[in-house]
């Protein structure tokens, strides 16, 4: 049996799905820089049982996301291993492990979750192209995310692709719900819209929900928008709630993957105006759920998921008239399409996709 090491910066419920899948095939082995990013509540951490070998390293935490360890090295020159996968390069500890990695000559696949380029100094540039080139393939979760990498000097034929999902078939439904069903589930609720869009995650100023309410202010105002999420702009949506008099909008705390699945399934669509994301599971969670998506044209998700008019539209979130003008032309048909790009961006397709390529890798 193959034995494969896994290098992730920490145990994201998706990323433990994935390694617990390919147990069943290989050897697997496993690093997480840290068991908590400081940015996620514990509800966020569901997949609880592994079923792969946990390497647990030291080191020591810097700020929200960098880690200093020697760790990574020191279980590279413990073990051999037949492939090595590493999902990163911006931690100390990923630093060290790759150029060990380079100067052992160990070959290695650089697995990206996506990426974004933006204006950088030359020096930064220079560091992140001598931090990612070097591997023997690497992995992207699409040709919008490819960009990345071959804006760094990586070769277009050394990349290969993979499903990117937090999403398993079994939590896609296998039937829509009725409108009867939505209402009753809203009026549970003391929310009474003739269409209930939703948006969900972080409440961080990169997610651009202040913009996404503002302009809540002008949409027709039977029209509802719940947000459900977490993070330190909370109070300032409330106190804009308060000043726009928007008795339309309705916050909801943070919810663990299953209950989200559940909860957005009963709205008319979904709606994201990140000014950023490197990729967004939120994009295809909203769908695996029946929901159209509006979505910011800056999410690599939406780029790659989105078929415009089909399951959702793209739009461009400086623009206020192209994004009121898409609220009104989401249908309830397009709910079929949604689901139908679900299913083929699930975790079972994610696993059967890593499969492949490790067993094509380590002939």
């Amino acid at each position: 049996m193959k034995k494969i090491l896994f290098v992730f910066n920490h145990p994201a419920p998706y990323k433990v799905a994935l390694y617990n899948g390919l147990s069943s095939f290989f050897d697997i082995h496993v690093i997480f820089e840290r068991l908590k990013a400081k940015n996620r509540p514990a509800l966020f951490y569901y997949e609880k049982q592994y079923a792969f070998k946990l390497h647990k390293i030291n080191g020591m935490s810097l700020g929200k996301e960098n880690f200093l360890s020697w760790g990574i090295k020191k279980e590279l020159k413990r073990n051999t291993y037949d492939l090595v996968i590493i999902n990163g390069y911006s931690t100390l500890a990923e630093m060290i492990g790759l150029h060990f990695l380079k100067s052992r000559h160990i070959p290695y696949l650089f697995a990206i979750n996506g990426g974004i380029v933006k204006k950088e100094s030359k020096l930064k540039s220079w560091f992140k192209k001598k931090m990612l080139q070097g591997a023997y393939r690497y992995l992207s979760p699409s040709p919008i995310a490819d960009e990345y990498l071959l804006h760094y000097g990586i070769e277009k034929e050394r990349i290969i692709h993979y499903p990117y999902s937090t999403i398993k078939t079994e939590e896609i439904p296998t039937a829509l719900l009725s409108n009867k069903e939505k209402n009753m589930f809203w009026k549970a609720k003391n929310i009474s819209h003739s269409q209930v869009f939703i948006s969900f995650g972080q409440f961080i100023a990169r997610k651009n929900n202040v913009r996404l309410l503002r302009l809540w202010s002008k949409v027709n105002p039977d029209y509802a928008l719940i947000l459900i999420g977490y993070g330190p702009e909370r109070k300032k949506y409330q106190s804009l709630l308060k000043k726009e008099h928007l008795s339309n909008v309705y916050i909801f705390p943070f919810m663990n993957h299953s209950d989200l699945l559940k909860f957005i399934r009963y709205a008319d669509g979904a709606i994201f105006l990140s000014q950023e994301d490197i990729y967004g599971h939120m994009i295809n969670e909203a769908l695996s759920q029946g929901l159209p998506v509006i979505a910011s044209n800056k999410i690599i998700s939406a780029r790659s998921l989105i078929k415009e008019g089909n399951n959702g539209f793209l739009v461009d979130a400086s623009s206020e008239k192209d994004i009121i003008d898409r609220i009104d032309k989401i249908q309830a048909d397009m709910s079929y399409s949604a689901l139908e790009t679900a299913k083929n961006n699930t975790i079972e397709k994610m696993i059967s996709a890593h499969k492949a390529i490790i067993e094509d890798l380590c002939l």
